[in-house]
C-alpha cells in the first residue's frame, strides 16, 4: 500500500488537497489491489458522492464556513485533490463534508506522570480496522508565518481527527455517547454548533490550555468528546459537554496515572449513557487494574500493548478493532515525540518529532 506517512506544505488550499490527493490515490489502490477491503471503497465511494444537502447539515455547514473559512478551503482543496486522483468517481463538496462529521470513535488511554513531564498512551478502536495517515504538517498561516504540526486522521476527514501534536501539546480524543433523545435535541440546533473534528483541527494550531477552552466555549460542539492535552509541565483532562453553560470541563491532572475510556468521569447524568455506557466503565476499569503500579513510561506501553492483545470486546480481542496506537514523550527542554503504531493491512511503526 501507498506509504502512511506525508509531508504537507502550503496554505489552507495546498494541505487540503494534498490530503486529498493522498486519500484519492489510496483508495484507488485499495481497490484495484486488495480485493477483501473493496467493500471500504465502495462505502466511502456512496459517502463522498452525497449530494443530498439536508437542511441541518446545510446550516452546519454554512455555519462551519461563516466561522472558520480557512477551513472551507481545506475542504475545496481536499475535494480537488481527490477528484485530481484516479478513484473513479466525482466527490462532492458537501460528501466529503459528510465525512468530516463521521467521528464516533472507542479510544483506551492513560496518562503517566513522569519525572521530567508525561508519557500519553492512546488507542483508536471502532468495530474494525481502517487506514490511518501520519502528516507533517507546514502550515502557511500568512505571509511569513508557518505553523508545524504532525497530525493522524481518519479518511478523507479532517486534520488531527484521532491525534495530534505540535511544539506545544499533544492531545488525543475519546468519543463520549449520549442517547437517541439527547442527540436529537443536539442535532436539533446544528445551525447553532461547529462539527467536532473541526475543534481538533483548529487544536493544532494553538499553543495554550487557554486557547483550548476559549474555542469549546465560544463555539458549541456537534457531540460530547474528551480530551488529553499534555504539555512538558502540566496535563488537563478535558470534557466537551455541548448542552452545558460553559461547553467545557477542564481539569488539571495531579495523580501519578490517569485512565480514560469513553464516557465523562464527571457527569453521571443519564442523558450521556449510551448502550455503549457499561462496556465503556468495563473497559476502563480492566485498563486502570492493567495499570496497577507501573511507574515508567516503558511500562505503560508494554501493559497497553498488551491489554490491547487480551481484552476482548463482543469476544474479539481489542487489538482485532483497533486502528492504531500512539505513545507521546512529552518532555521539558525536549522535543514532543511520538510512536505511531498502525494495524491496518501490514503493521507500521512510525517515529515523529515535534518542530
Amino acid at each position: 500500500m501507498i506509504e502512511p506517512l506525508i509531508q504537507l506544505e502550503g496554505n489552507n488550499f495546498e494541505i487540503g488537497r494534498g490530503l486529498g490527493k493522498y486519500w484519492g490515490d489510496y483508495f484507488t489502490k485499495l481497490n484495484k489491489e486488495i480485493p477483501c477491503q473493496r467493500h471500504l471503497y465502495y462505502d466511502y465511494r456512496e459517502w463522498l458522492q452525497d449530494t443530498n444537502i439536508d437542511e441541518d447539515r446545510g446550516k452546519l455547514l454554512t455555519d462551519m464556513v461563516r466561522q472558520f473559512p480557512s477551513l472551507f478551503d481545506e475542504l475545496v482543496g481536499m475535494t480537488i485533490g481527490i477528484n485530481e486522483s484516479k478513484i473513479g468517481f466525482e466527490v462532492t463538496i458537501f460528501g466529503l463534508f459528510t465525512c468530516w462529521l463521521a467521528e464516533t470513535d472507542l479510544c483506551s488511554s492513560v496518562v503517566l506522570k513522569t519525572s521530567d513531564g508525561y508519557f500519553l498512551a492512546h488507542s483508536d478502536e471502532y468495530d474494525g480496522q481502517y487506514p490511518m495517515v501520519v502528516a507533517d504538517v507546514s502550515l502557511e498561516v500568512k505571509k511569513g508565518k508557518t505553523k508545524y504540526f504532525h497530525s493522524v486522521s481518519h479518511p478523507f476527514q479532517l486534520l488531527g481527527s484521532a491525534v495530534g501534536m505540535n511544539q506545544n501539546f499533544a492531545f488525543q480524543g475519546n468519543s463520549i455517547g449520549c442517547n437517541k433523545d439527547t442527540l436529537k435535541k443536539l442535532q436539533a440546533s446544528w445551525d447553532k454548533r461547529i462539527p467536532k473534528t473541526v475543534f481538533t483541527r483548529m487544536m493544532l494550531e494553538m499553543s495554550t490550555i487557554d486557547e483550548i477552552e476559549a474555542i469549546y466555549q465560544k463555539y458549541p460542539s456537534t457531540l460530547p468528546n474528551h480530551h488529553y492535552v499534555i504539555f512538558p509541565d502540566k496535563a488537563y483532562s478535558v470534557e466537551v459537554i455541548p448542552d452545558s453553560d460553559k461547553g467545557v470541563e477542564k481539569q488539571k491532572l495531579n495523580n501519578d496515572i490517569h485512565v480514560q475510556t469513553n464516557h465523562f468521569l464527571s457527569n453521571t447524568s443519564k442523558k450521556w449513557q449510551c448502550s455503549g455506557f457499561e462496556e465503556s466503565k468495563t473497559r476502563r476499569r480492566e485498563l486502570g487494574s492493567t495499570m496497577n503500579g507501573v511507574n515508567t513510561a516503558e511500562q505503560v506501553q508494554e501493559k497497553f500493548i498488551k491489554f490491547l492483545k487480551t481484552y476482548k470486546q463482543e469476544g474479539e480481542i481489542l487489538v482485532k478493532r483497533t486502528s492504531g496506537s500512539f505513545f507521546f514523550t512529552v518532555q521539558k527542554d525536549k522535543p514532543l515525540s511520538c510512536e505511531v503504531h498502525l494495524f491496518y493491512g501490514k503493521k507500521e511503526i512510525i517515529s515523529c518529532k515535534a518542530r
